[in-house]
């Protein structure tokens, strides 16, 4: 449940028309644009902070969370865009 959070929060990250992810996205445009890179840091901060563990010690776990997160959003922003079509559109 936990990795469906973290992957929810890289879409909104990623996907959101809100006026403050619109201007949080600024910040690092290339970075927030992109799925895959993105997923990887909220993975990274999930893994480090605790919130998502694999039981392997705090970096390993950060790595590894943050790996899946990554491949899982972009997987899941791909399908979506197929489905749903670009918001951005």
């Amino acid at each position: 449940m936990v990795f469906v959070a973290l992957i929810g929060a890289t879409l909104i990250l990623v996907r959101g028309h809100g006026a403050a992810f619109v201007a949080f996205r600024k910040l690092w445009p290339s970075l927030l644009e992109c799925a895959q890179c993105t997923g990887a840091w909220v993975g990274i901060a999930a893994g480090a902070s605790g919130v998502a563990t694999m039981g392997h010690g705090r970096v390993l776990d950060a790595l590894l969370v943050g790996w899946s997160v990554s491949v899982l959003a972009l997987l899941t922003d791909g399908v979506l865009l197929k489905l749903l079509g670009d918001p951005h559109d």
